[in-house]
Formats: C-alpha cells, sequence, structure tokens
C-alpha cells in the first residue's frame, strides 16, 4: 500500500516541527498590544483631541507603561536564560522580526516609562523631579517616537508568527495587519476603561468610544480576512476544538459585542453610558487576549496538520 504524503507526512514524522513556546509568548502578545494601544490613544488624544480629551484620556500612558514592564521577563523567562535577550540586541536586523521585536521592546518600554513620569511630574505627583522630567522628556517628541515604535511592536507579533512555517500562521498574510487592529482596540479600551472608572465626563468617552468601534469594525474585516486566505490551514482554529474560544470569545465579545454596546452608549448618559463603556472595554480586552491566545495554540494543531504543510510548501 502506497502512502499518501498529503496526510501522513514522510513515514509519519512531521512536516513541520511543534512550536516550543509556552504561555509566556500569548501573554506577552496581550500586554504588548495592550501597551501599544494605550500610548497611541493618549498621544493622539494629546495631539488632536480637544483639552478636554488631552486631559480625560492621559492616563493611557500609565496603562501602557504598567502593560510593557512585564513584557521583557515574560520574553525572557520564555528564552530561558536573561543573557538570551541580551544577545539578540548585539546586532540590529530589521529584517527579522524576532531582532526588530526586541529592538522595539527595548526602546518601547523606557520611552512609555519617561512619558508616564512626566505625566506624573504634571499632575504634581512628582515634584521633585518635576524640572529634570520636563527637561529630559519633550512631551511631542516622546509621543511621536512612542507611536511609532508602539506601532511597530503592535503588528510584529503578527508578522513574526507568519514568518514561521506554521500553516496557520503563514498562510495569510494578514496576521500581521490583525494582531495591530487588535493591539489598537484592546488599548483603547483600556484607555476607556480608566476614564470610565474615574468618571470623565461623557464628551470624551463619546469621541473614544467611535474610536474604538472603527478599530474594531477593522479587526472583524481583518478577521474574515484572514480565516478566508487560511482556507484549509485555518481549520485548527475555526472548525476544531478551539473554534468555540475563537468564535464566541476573540470575534463575538471581543469586536462584535463591543461594536453592539458602542452603538448603544451613542445615545446614552451619564451612570448608564459608563456601564454600557465598561462592559465594551471588558468585552475588548478579553477578546484580545482571546485572539491570541487561541491564534497561539491552533499553531500547535496546525504544526499536526501534514497536509496543510505540504499545500502551503507547493
Amino acid at each position: 500500500m502506497s502512502e499518501r504524503p498529503g496526510e501522513h507526512g514522510y513515514y509519519d514524522y512531521p512536516v513541520v516541527k511543534r512550536p516550543v513556546w509556552t504561555w509566556e509568548i500569548p501573554v506577552y502578545f496581550w500586554l504588548g498590544g495592550i501597551g501599544s494601544g494605550a500610548f497611541i490613544t493618549s498621544s493622539l488624544a494629546q495631539r488632536f483631541g480637544s483639552e478636554e480629551d488631552a486631559r480625560s484620556l492621559a492616563d493611557g500612558f500609565y496603562i501602557a507603561a504598567a502593560a510593557l514592564l512585564p513584557c521583557t521577563p515574560l520574553l525572557i523567562m520564555d528564552l530561558g536564560r536573561a543573557d538570551r535577550f541580551h544577545h539578540m540586541l548585539r546586532v540590529f536586523k530589521p529584517l527579522s522580526p524576532m531582532n526588530l521585536g526586541a529592538w522595539t521592546l527595548a526602546m518601547f518600554t523606557p520611552v512609555a516609562i519617561a512619558r508616564a513620569a512626566a505625566l506624573a511630574a504634571d499632575r504634581g505627583l512628582l515634584p521633585r523631579v518635576a524640572p529634570m522630567l520636563t527637561a529630559l522628556v519633550p512631551r511631542g517628541l516622546s509621543e511621536l517616537a512612542g507611536s511609532l515604535l508602539g506601532i511597530t511592536l503592535a503588528g510584529y507579533t503578527g508578522v513574526l508568527l507568519a514568518a514561521t512555517n506554521i500553516p496557520i500562521w503563514a498562510k495569510s498574510k494578514l496576521l500581521g495587519g490583525l494582531f495591530t487592529a487588535s493591539a489598537l482596540a484592546s488599548g483603547s479600551a483600556a484607555v476607556s476603561l480608566g476614564a470610565t472608572l474615574r468618571s470623565v465626563e461623557d464628551a470624551p468617552l463619546h469621541r473614544l468610544s467611535k474610536i474604538e468601534s472603527a478599530v474594531s469594525l477593522a479587526e472583524l474585516a481583518l478577521v474574515a480576512g484572514y480565516v478566508g486566505q487560511s482556507g484549509r490551514a485555518g481549520r485548527p482554529l475555526t472548525v476544531q476544538r478551539l473554534a468555540l474560544p475563537f468564535w464566541l470569545g476573540a470575534v463575538g465579545a471581543g469586536t462584535v459585542l463591543p461594536l453592539l454596546l458602542h452603538r448603544l452608549a451613542a445615545t446614552r448618559s451619564g451612570a448608564r453610558l459608563r456601564r454600557l463603556s465598561t462592559l465594551a472595554s471588558l468585552c475588548a480586552l478579553g477578546g484580545s487576549l482571546a485572539l491570541r491566545w487561541t491564534v497561539f495554540e491552533a499553531g500547535k494543531e496546525s504544526a499536526n496538520d501534514q497536509a496543510a504543510s505540504f499545500e502551503l510548501s507547493s
């Protein structure tokens, strides 16, 4: 009986190696996305929003710093030794997603921390170092640099997965864009949640709700494109054991439900607006984690799909 390599591989040996990354990676992807999106959201509010927006939504700088702080330890935990992270910084290879990501994280984290410290100084929380921070941290320059680094960090994670030979990660070219949209959605949701908990005025919440809806629509379109382009390679994510958390968690709770809640919130004010905004933000944050976790886990299943591997290489 002849062997069918499209189904079983070569003498039942796997065609591609199963990913060895552990739980630290999807958590790092998630926190890095929140930090990136929160920093960009607050930077846009400072540059293009009203004075009320700039004041009400500035807490995104705190959120970005808090989300980014665990990212390097998580990456080091997965690498196994701290010197491996250091070794990645010995050279700069922008065409290598992993090297570019390590450099971006190493540069973005101090920028975000410095901008958060400057905000604290502006608010009188760090009176002794306020003059030094004002001189050392130009607001406009740090926001521009942080936003560029943030958008790179948000998208490189998807590009990194797509650069592997795992069928479900490599088949579609939209994974980087999908992770970027998800990062912006989760980051703006985190800023909205912070603003809601501080009981800011209704107007900034309504304006931020429009931004959240726009990026959620973009994320939904990219999900559809990613699933469509993946074809057979996407089966571990869409029709097998991960389908329920993907469709209900990442897509339903993470994008569709926030869109509906923001639409309801558009005509509300006061306590009702805050309740709807809080629920929408929590759903978007949870959905962002569900997206990264399901895509990550689906990669392990996809490595066992020999036919998809041969299809990818043909």
